[in-house]
């Protein structure tokens, strides 16, 4: 069994491949090869928003300093406008709330597990895990990337959720304490003056589980990279995937779908 340490992207993405939702090759070329891929504009706007919070750089692009996007007189386009005045918010939330910041983008690992922090500070007297979020769901209850409901009894957002039990569970085991609290700040992208806090409380019992998850995924992990990850190609896939120029078996077209009806019953 190799030393490699399971971050939370690479269990949501090996859940997506599991699921048939990811294409392996684009797993191992990110997770494993280490290729970068150029950020989406949502993207480059989340890095330029946390980089004017707290001056960190892309954690898999670290020599670019993320600039905004310019109208032709100068001005910034409306997006980063918006998230302008998400700056200042952020900036009025740790006076308010008296944070006292004490590392940006540290990495954190504990066992088979490692993470990057946006934010580990003081906060209400203890020390605690602040995650940024730049996002235009922040009032969403559908989309599995949405944050409202998140923890729904009946089908709690595992998207989200899975970041805050491996942050937790991390801190909790490598400072040596019962509970490092977790914080997301959502900063909306689509209103200037919409955010929220939601503070993670995760039931004791999910620590076991979450450190089940992260022995099987390994296992699954290394067990795969030596069968080799397989395909799974679609059109819509393929036409967003940065690697579809020089990869075999991307698909152009769409494939035809089979429907059967009858009235008989």
């Amino acid at each position: 069994m190799s030393d490699r340490k399971i971050s939370q992207s690479i269990l949501k993405r090996m859940q997506d491949y599991i699921e048939g939702e990811e294409c392996g090759l684009k797993i191992k070329a990110q997770y494993v090869d280490g290729v970068v891929f150029p950020p989406s504009d949502a993207q480059l706007l989340g890095q330029w928003f946390e980089y004017e919070c707290t001056g960190a750089l892309p954690p898999y692009d670290s020599e670019r300093v993320p600039e905004p996007v310019r109208l032709k007189n100068g001005n910034l386009s409306k997006a980063y406008e918006r998230m302008e005045y998400q700056v200042a918010n952020y900036k009025a939330l740790l006076k308010h709330y008296d944070v006292k910041i004490k590392s940006i983008g540290e990495e954190i690992e504990y066992g088979d597990a490692r993470g990057t922090t946006d934010i580990i500070a003081e906060v209400d007297g203890q020390l605690a895990i602040i995650d940024l979020k730049a996002s235009g769901l922040i009032r969403d209850k559908w989309n599995p990337l949405g944050w409202e409901d998140i923890a729904n009894a009946y089908k709690p957002k595992m998207k989200v959720l899975t970041q805050a039990i491996h942050y937790k569970y991390i801190a909790r085991n490598l400072f040596q304490t019962d509970d490092v609290p977790f914080y997301f700040w959502i900063f909306s992208t689509t209103n200037e003056k919409d955010y929220r806090i939601i503070k993670a409380e995760i039931d004791e019992d999910e620590y076991d589980l979450h450190e089940r998850v992260l022995r099987d995924a390994k296992v699954y992990l290394e067990q795969t990279l030596e069968k080799g990850f397989k395909a799974r190609p679609s059109m819509l896939r393929c036409r967003n995937c940065p690697l579809a120029h020089s990869c075999k078996e991307k698909v152009e077209f769409a494939e035809v779908e089979k429907v059967y009806y009858t009235s008989q019953l």
